[in-house]
């Protein structure tokens, strides 16, 4: 592994053009905005990124289109979970030709749901597939399947796998894998609780509303990371209260469209996403006035 993988990476929202498709020029706006904001480094085509929702092509595109857009100078970590397992390794040996820091899966379980052997073979069926670092990518409340200390314990045996991006919000959880194996790379995925997974130990963050917000974010992590725990506390509070007023809507479909507010034009979400209705819209609007999101 080349690049240390660390700090604030937004799970990076994929645009679609007025013909619903992939939109190459609107993603290389959102990656400058963010690179101008401080982000270490970009999350692609998972849950926010709607990464199920596109073709493998248009995930592919996104990939290639971040990584010349960055050039270097921050970290690419590709989704490549799909529903089928080829789709998988497929997406794998092209995060590895496209030149990728690292890998992250979800496990294949949205109906099926693999055991404990079943998420082993599948995870090592990822691993082998390229030489690129494998994050595991623990999210129960969506997947319905749950990461326990033996499981991560023999998923970080398997070659390459490096940690995990864990979206459970869990610290106590959190503080225990960070323990497993040798000093695994935690991202924390619940964005209220950056904070506290920082102090635990874990190496940095990955989250939708980075998109809406990645200057607080930055901030955040630069203030613990020089000691000023006043500041990334407060910042973690202003984060939070932010947060409370997406949760009036979707978060999928409100981080797109405050992204569309903020002047990054990056379409509706996919089907079965899709646009806020205009109640909606007016709902989110006033719940961001009324903290000030858009005096920022």
């Amino acid at each position: 592994m080349t690049r240390t993988l660390a700090g604030i990476y937004p799970a990076t929202v994929t645009p679609f053009g007025s013909d619903g498709f992939f939109s190459p020029d609107a993603m290389r706006k959102i990656i400058r905005h963010q690179l101008n904001a401080g982000v270490d480094g970009f999350y692609l085509c998972g849950g926010t990124g709607e990464g199920l929702l596109l073709t493998r092509e248009e995930r592919e595109a996104a990939l290639e289109c971040v990584i010349d857009e960055v050039d270097g100078s921050a970290g690419v970590i590709a989704h490549v979970g799909a529903f089928q397992t080829a789709e998988t390794l497929a997406l794998t040996r092209h995060a590895s030709l496209a030149g990728a820091d690292a890998i992250a899966a979800l496990p294949p379980s949205y109906f099926y749901k693999p055991d404990h052997l079943g998420l082993v073979q599948y995870y090592t069926a990822v691993a082998e597939a390229s030489d690129l670092p494998l994050l595991i990518y623990n999210i129960p409340q969506r997947t319905g399947v749950a990461m326990t200390e033996e499981l991560f314990e023999e998923m970080l045996a398997l070659p390459n796998v490096i940690g995990m991006k864990d979206s459970t919000g869990d610290i106590e959880a959190l503080e225990t894998f960070l323990k497993i194996g040798d000093n695994p790379v935690i991202f924390e995925g619940e964005d209220t609780a950056v904070l506290p997974a920082l102090k635990a130990g874990a190496a940095g963050g990955v989250g939708a509303t980075y998109n809406m917000m990645p200057q607080l974010f930055v901030k955040l992590h630069r203030a613990l990371k020089a000691g000023d725990t006043d500041t990334a506390e407060s910042t973690q509070a202003r984060i939070t209260e932010i947060i409370m007023a997406l949760l009036e809507v979707d978060v999928i479909s409100g981080v797109k469209q405050i992204v569309n507010w903020m002047g990054l034009e990056c379409g509706e979400g996919r089907t079965p996403n899709r646009s806020l209705t205009d109640e909606e819209k007016s709902r989110l609007r006033n719940a961001l006035n009324k903290v000030g999101f858009f005096d920022e």
